[in-house]
């Protein structure tokens, strides 16, 4: 068998001239000891040692003669490796023993040695040449025992249904070893399901085998685990140093027993898992990590009641003091939301710093830094926000999409990966790195992980922080990584949390004055110091108001409640860049001196020489402004009076001249009713010279009539029913139009609120949104019709919504109080 280079044999088995090197050094120490303990005052028994010196030899020398024999050996070759032992173990035991009556450390001693191996080298040489058969065995033993483990592992593939599967190599790795494999059969894609069936027949833990691809499709390598990570407790770095958000964050520890590292730049991530599962302590290891960046500012949405983000906020809330005994005033979150209100405001915000950014960067990409930091948006418990709350998915998707060049990136926590929880498809397709936890079922896997559903399982991760782990930084063919992240005592009875808060304040960055002044109609600047915005904070703590201030670290930044003044909107702002303009919206106010300005007067200097002669034109200005006030009033008014009319469908002001006619045909059909194609029939042949009117107009004037019913569903003649309700004896039949079971009478209700808050009546927007089947979409749609809450249906256009948004909450009550 051929040597290998990367196998290694005996230590004795070097080399002809590192051999005779070795001996001697080795020898030479011999010597030096024995010479430090008669130099240390004892005494060596020569007798013995002279003694001892002999047998050594004479014991050396037959050993060799009885290896070196054989069938096959020569006589010559016999006598000559005895001969030679005999003569290197004579010259061994010679120095020694005169080292033990003299010293090693004289030249003279040194030089012996040195002349004793220059001469006996080469002989050593003549001695290897004539063993080579012996050593060539000794290397065949030696291969075998290293490629032992290597060909069990491939009959352990064969075993498990993997054929054509080679071990080429074996390597070390942090939590175990690794194999090189060579495919000729079974590929990696056929492999991969093969791999519980082999951690049975390798006796293994379920898990400790993990395969990747290599670079060609005949290659791939099998990662052995025999460290148990996922069991074990990994503790967060250690350390209040600040950092950058421009290098990587530890989160923990991969199976493999590498870090999970995390690049926030450009990064936008997604967390999910059930409860329990480890997400809020996730979400406490990557804010205690973005909190020592000198470069990163955090915004925090936490829907769960801001039980996340108080930990982080207590300290300046009630006025700790770090172990400097400087007074902590602001808080280490710059902002966070519990609300829905208060979300739209913070990701309109969002969305319009970072079309600011982009307009005044001069291109590529913004790289943070402490006079303009990142900002991350944390999104905790948002999967209510995203499904119910169209005014808060639209910036979302915006800022998500436009952000990362502008050095803002989201992290987003839910308990399931649909649609409906992170928002949709655009959203989803934004994620750079996916972190998936824990879940009851292992089907979850596929809307966590959908291209390497075979490959993860879940179910199976034994929870508690352990997670999969996939960004964009690995290669797209690898599956995700399994790791556990570090551990945050978040107890309650622990003020940990609490404590790195302390140490992390005078760390983390305030926000810059520009995306401050972009930020301040989306009400930042009273964040902190509206406390009916901040109520929730302060019931938590039983206060009326934070004990300390929040003031801004630097000027007009923005860090504190007072840094940039403003009023807050009692809802986001209709005229701003982040959202659409209401009809006759009067926008925002000038100041008086802008009235001044405009209407020819200005404000001279107090108590110059030309006060009293401006007077005058002052007072003309000003009557010019109140004029201009009376108007902005009157429009005011005008407005109010539009939206305050009482709620319900918009009353219509122009109605088709043929509508009452066709309604007196259903009222005239008697028993057997009449269709919507039967009343097109007549109107054409009453009127020749018009246009008659369309299914959806009809099917509209038949909604908005309580008499007019379809007793055996939606394809059966409509019918006049004095009682506004089908027959009794016909309510089976009636495809439960005006009866729904409790179950669908709740997703009903669901399908009422996004088509109304939407203004857009879809089936095809329903299926997406509640993971419908489209027939049980068109259902809902045919029920909204029914109940003139939409228009009938054209075609594949949308449905016209009957209802403003306005009116939703009415609405719902009234479809409950019918039920």
């Amino acid at each position: 068998m051929a040597r290998s280079k990367d196998r290694e044999v005996t230590p004795w088995v070097h080399g002809v001239c590192s051999t005779p090197l070795f001996t001697s050094g080795v020898v030479y120490l011999g010597g030096v000891a024995m010479g430090t303990v008669e130099d240390l005052g004892h005494t060596v028994p020569l007798g013995l040692l002279g003694l001892g010196s002999v047998g050594g030899v004479v014991a050396a020398a037959a050993a060799r003669y009885v290896r070196t024999g054989g069938p096959e050996a020569s006589r010559k070759a016999r006598w000559f490796h005895t001969a030679f032992t005999g003569v290197w173990t004579g010259a061994a035991a010679a120095w020694l023993n005169y080292t033990a009556h003299g010293t090693p450390w004289t030249l003279a001693s040194a030089a012996a040695v040195g002349a004793v191996t220059v001469c006996l080298a080469p002989v050593y040489g003549v001695d290897r040449y004539l063993r080579a058969p012996e050593i060539a065995q000794v290397w065949q033993r030696e291969e075998t025992a290293l490629a032992k483990p290597l060909t069990e592992w491939a009959d352990l593939f064969e075993a498990a249904g993997a054929r054509g599967v080679t071990v080429v190599k074996r390597g070390t790795a942090h939590n175990g070893f690794t194999l090189t494999l060579r495919l000729t059969e079974t590929d990696y894609d056929g492999l991969q399901p093969l791999l519980k069936k082999l951690e049975m027949r390798a006796g293994v833990r379920p898990g400790a085998l993990a395969l990747k691809p290599g670079e060609m499709a005949d290659e791939a390598f099998l990662s052995v685990s025999t460290r148990d990570v996922l069991a074990e407790l990994v503790e967060l770095e250690e350390g209040d140093h600040p950092i950058t958000i421009n290098e990587p964050l530890t989160l923990g520890m991969l199976e493999s027993g590498e870090p999970i590292e995390l690049l926030m730049r450009q990064n936008s991530v997604f967390i999910a898992g059930k409860k329990g599962s480890g997400k809020s302590v996730l979400l406490h290891v990557l804010i205690s990590l973005l909190t020592r960046c000198t470069d990163a500012v955090i915004w925090m949405v936490d829907m769960a009641g801001g039980n996340t983000a108080k930990r982080w906020v207590r300290p300046w809330v009630e006025g700790w003091k770090d172990k400097d005994g400087r007074l902590i005033d602001r808080p280490l979150i710059d902002w966070v939301a519990i609300t829905e209100d208060e979300a739209v405001r913070m990701y309109n915000a969002a969305h319009d710093i970072a079309d600011e950014r982009a307009r005044t960067m001069r291109g590529g990409k913004i790289v943070p830094e402490r006079r303009r930091p990142a900002i991350v948006v944390i999104t905790e418990e948002g999967s209510d926000l995203m499904a119910w709350s169209p005014a808060a998915v639209k910036p979302k998707v915006r800022g998500i999409k436009k952000g990362r060049k502008a050095a803002i990136d989201f992290i987003d926590v839910a308990q399931r990966g649909t649609g409906p929880n992170t928002g949709g498809g655009e959203i989803e397709s934004q994620y750079d790195t996916v972190v998936g936890m824990k879940f009851p079922r292992r089907g979850e896997g596929q809307y966590v992980f959908p291209d390497f559903y075979h490959q993860v399982n879940l179910a199976a991760l034994p929870g508690n922080g352990a997670c999969y782990y996939k960004t964009t930084q690995m290669p797209a063919m690898d599956p995700p990584a399994r790791g556990r992240i570090a551990f945050v005592n978040d107890d309650e009875d622990r003020d940990d949390i609490e404590q790195m808060a302390v140490a992390r304040w005078p760390i983390r960055p305030d926000l810059d004055a520009e995306a401050a002044a972009v930020a301040v109609k989306w009400g930042y600047g009273d964040r902190w110091s509206d406390t009916e915005r901040m109520g929730w904070l302060l019931d938590a703590y039983g206060l009326e108001r934070p004990a300390v201030t929040a003031t801004a670290h630097s000027p007009a930044d923005g860090g504190g409640a007072a840094a940039v003044g403003g009023t807050v909107p009692s809802a986001p702002p209709t005229g701003s860049p982040g959202g659409p303009a209401l009809p006759g919206s009067l926008g925002d106010l000038p100041s008086a001196q802008e009235y001044l300005t405009k209407y020819g007067g200005h404000q001279p200097p107090a108590g110059g020489p030309s006060a009293a002669a401006d007077d005058t034109a002052v007072e003309a200005a000003i009557a010019r402004a109140l004029a201009e006030a009376e108007r902005i009033t009157a429009q005011a008014a005008a407005n109010k009076e539009r939206f305050d009319r009482p709620k319900g469908p918009e009353p219509r002001t122009r109605q088709h001249p043929r509508r009452d006619e066709v309604i007196a045909m259903v009222r005239d059909s008697g028993a057997e009713g009449t269709t919507i194609e039967e009343c097109r029939t007549r109107l054409a042949a009453l009127y020749p010279d018009e246009k008659v009117p369309s299914r959806q107009a009809i099917t509209t004037w038949f909604a908005g009539v309580d008499t007019i019913v379809q007793p055996g569903g939606p394809k059966t003649p409509y019918m006049w029913s004095d009682h506004g309700a089908a027959p009794a004896a016909d309510k089976k039949a009636s495809d439960d139009l005006d009866v729904l079971e409790d179950e669908d009478f709740e997703l009903f209700l669901h399908a009422v609120e996004l088509v109304v808050s939407t203004g857009f009546g879809s089936a095809s927007m329903l299926q997406r949104k509640l993971r419908i089947g489209f027939g049980k979409a068109v259902w809902l749609m045919d029920q909204m019709t029914a109940r003139a809450i939409v228009g009938g249906s054209d075609g594949s256009r949308a449905r016209d919504v009957l209802f403003r948004p306005d009116d939703l909450d009415e609405l719902l009550n009234r479809l409950r109080d019918r039920k």
